[in-house]
């Protein structure tokens, strides 16, 4: 064994130990039989594990609360109500108290003093009434026409615009003027159109 004096330990020169290092470091600790030197723990490695480790933490609870997130319904494409409006589903009644609209049996009655008809008092007013499947135009200030909202073609019932005169069906592009009649679209056959009287602002449409 190569002599350890004060001379190699200031050069750093290689000494071969076999277990002195660790006499040198605790005089008391016994010497392992055919140690030679303690490995070094690799901090690289357990430094990567600790970081695996809490990334994989971090994920599994990333997870879960995306999971429990998702079962949420956004609203999406719609608006929430004014929470200030007494009833934001209410069509509005006449001003008086009375309904928009009564039906009993064939016979449908709108109030135009109630907000939900109110434009059927101008010209080009018009009306989608789905409860009633009608549709109800003011034709030129004074005159309102009513027709059926089912479409000929193949029975659309809510699906209408009105533009420049015109019931445009919206499910295949089939086109009606303001007397019912197809101008275009795969529409073969007229809108059904019912009778109408007027006095003042109420207007009754008969559907038999």
């Amino acid at each position: 064994m190569k002599e350890i004096t004060a001379k190699n330990i200031l050069s750093k020169e290689p000494v071969e130990t076999h277990g002195t290092h660790r006499a040198l470091e605790n005089p008391g600790a016994p010497e392992t039989p055919g140690a030679s030197e303690t490995q070094p723990f690799d901090y690289s490695r357990y430094d990567f594990l600790k970081t695996a480790g809490s990334a994989t933490i971090m994920a599994f609870f990333g997870i879960t609360l995306a999971s429990c997130s998702s079962s949420v319904t956004d609203s999406g494409t719609g608006t929430d109500p004014d929470p200030t409006d007494p009833d934001p589903t209410d069509p509005g009644d006449g001003g008086d108290g009375t309904s928009p609209i009564t039906i009993e049996g064939d016979l449908v009655t709108l109030n135009l003093d109630s907000s939900r008809f109110e434009g059927l008092k101008s010209a080009g007013g018009w009306n989608l009434i789905e409860e009633a499947e009608l549709l109800v135009v003011n034709v030129d200030g004074q005159v309102i026409r009513a027709f059926t909202s089912v479409c000929t073609h193949q029975q659309c019932k809510t699906s209408w615009q009105f533009s420049n005169d015109l019931f445009i069906c919206t499910c295949h592009d089939s086109r009606f003027n303001t007397s019912g009649e197809v101008t275009s679209g795969p529409a073969q056959s007229d809108l059904q159109e019912y009778a109408v009287t007027r006095d003042g602002s109420t207007v009754t449409i008969d559907k038999s």
